[in-house]
């Protein structure tokens, strides 16, 4: 497959992921209005259970159709039906615990009456997730990107439609999953139409030489592809299982600050955070983007033996990336509350706190540090790297919610997060032949905070000392200001200082 066919298909994946973030959001925003906190923390608790449950069911069974779909002539459908019968088993293993006791326990454990009932409604949308899962594999390995697209497109705007328009008419938790559920149950028809058709035929292999021509084949006398069977499903659990793992261990480590502070923390408490403690769209644009167009020159580099191109390659990558991502982190510090009240409305302003913790990582997000374990044949450190974090999320997040409330939880994640990084770093560094240290431009990333600090300083001071001629602005109007203001302030330094001119920033931009 030629490096631009992959890059493409990664580029997909990426931009569904920023897509479902944006809808996030803008779903947040109507249900944080619409439902009292209590019930918007139910409906947040709800699909809590899903999001941890279901890379456990899943077992990585999605990421195996990229190895057994792609160019394949005889069992392309036989693989799609073992996959999908093994996911609906792990959705019909889902349903089935939360409504026979799950519901109740999780109600308990969360000391949360209201979720019993609520939760309910997370048994048929997760019956539905669960196959729906494959629908982006099976369409990016049977080169049905664009078809995927279209999909992506329209179930967001599905699903932002129907469980906002239930939150608002009905107001209720229940209202909004069950939104959910009917949502899942409609678009699951759709989804298996689509992953049905892209099995039906062969694919065009496309030639590493960048042409279009195929070789000639010869009449040969069909063949009956081969039937679904227990032998098949098998091969994809042992392929599946070792991926699920590491996502499994990723996915829990990354909400297991919310299911710490749903759980130490009150209902009330648990809403403001959970609306906080998110990283913003643009995060995973910039670096899913930047992964997609590295990951597949890291490969070839290792293949070639020009370890010193790939950290050339990769650190290149990191400083423009940390030429959006500085400014964004010191805009979130400076215009936390404002965001917040006008996104999610006054009620939620002191999601603020979370939210100003976790743009700290925002600095780090300007590489992705497993593509380089990866491309080096050193997966094991990315699975190891995901335990190591999951145990020191856990005991972090446990101390500081005791000691700080909620916000404890957050800085626990920034924490692990660095902590982590740091641990990759070793196996980076050997693999390459150089010291870890070396592998962060560390004068470039100094220059850089400063340049987008400095202007931070500026600006905040001005705020502090203009207090009172801004106490009566409304939140929008301060966020349009103070962000406008550091924006240009923050272009001029990046111009003066020579780190790059905004004709390159905005080009930058534009391409992700």
């Amino acid at each position: 497959m030629s490096g631009r066919a992959l890059t493409v298909k990664t580029l997909v994946l990426a931009s569904g992921k920023a897509l479902g973030a944006l809808s996030a959001v803008i779903l947040t925003a109507v249900l944080t209005r619409a439902l009292s906190v209590e019930q918007y923390a139910t409906h947040k608790q709800a699909l809590l259970l899903f999001a941890i449950a279901s890379p456990l069911l899943m077992l990585g069974l999605p990421k195996a159709l990229y190895y057994f779909l792609p160019g394949e002539p005889r069992r392309a459908r036989a693989a799609l039906v073992e996959n999908l019968g093994l996911l609906l088993a792990g959705g019909l293993a889902f349903a089935l615990a939360v409504l026979l006791g799950g519901a109740g326990l999780a109600a308990e454990r969360f000391d949360n009456p209201a979720l019993a009932d609520a939760a309910r409604w997370v048994a048929p949308y997760g019956l539905a997730m669960f196959p729906m899962a494959a629908l982006g594999a099976c369409l990016v390995a049977r080169d049905r990107v664009g078809a995927l697209v279209r999909f992506n497109l329209g179930s967001r705007a599905l699903l932002v439609a129907l469980a906002a328009g239930a939150g608002v008419v009905y107001g209720t938790a229940e209202a909004t999953l069950a939104a959910h559920a009917l949502w899942g149950g409609v678009m699951l028809v759709p989804a298996l139409w689509m992953m049905g058709r892209a099995v039906r035929r062969p694919v065009k292999p496309i030639p590493l030489d960048g042409t279009d021509a195929t070789p000639p084949v010869q009449a040969t006398p069909p063949t009956p592809p081969e039937r679904p069977g227990w032998q098949g499903m098998a091969a994809q659990l042992r392929f599946a299982v070792p991926l699920g793992l590491a996502s499994l261990l990723g996915t829990l480590s990354a909400q297991l600050d919310k299911l710490i502070v749903s759980a130490m923390c009150s209902t009330e408490d648990f809403a403001i955070y959970a609306t906080g403690a998110i990283e913003l769209p643009l995060i995973g644009v910039v670096t899913g983007a930047m992964s997609a167009v590295v990951l597949p020159e890291l490969t070839r580099f290792y293949k070639a033996g020009t370890p010193e191109r790939i950290v050339g390659l990769w650190q290149g990558a990191m400083k423009t990336a940390l030429l959006i991502l500085a400014p964004v982190m010191f805009g979130v510090l400076l215009t936390g509350p404002e965001l917040m009240s006008v996104l999610f409305s006054a009620t939620y302003t002191e999601a603020a706190t979370p939210l100003r913790i976790y743009a700290l990582l925002l600095p780090l997000r300007a590489a992705v540090y497993g593509s380089v374990l990866m491309a080096t044949d050193n997966t094991r450190w990315v699975t190891a790297s995901a335990a190591f974090g999951l145990a020191l999320n856990g005991i972090l997040s446990v101390i500081g919610v005791g000691l700080f409330g909620y916000a404890g939880a957050a800085w626990a994640t920034v924490l692990t997060t660095y902590g982590v990084v740091a641990f990759m770093l070793r196996p980076m560094g050997r693999a390459l032949g150089c010291h870890p240290l070396s592998l962060i431009p560390w004068r470039r990333v100094a220059v850089v905070l400063v340049a987008a600090g400095a202007p931070a300083a500026a600006v905040g001071l001005g705020v502090w000392l203009g207090g009172d001629a801004m106490a009566d602005w409304p939140d929008a109007m301060r966020l349009v200001a103070v962000g406008g203001v550091y924006a240009i302030f923050t272009g001029a330094a990046y111009q003066i200082s020579g780190i790059t001119t905004l004709r390159q920033l905005a080009d930058f931009v534009r391409r992700r």
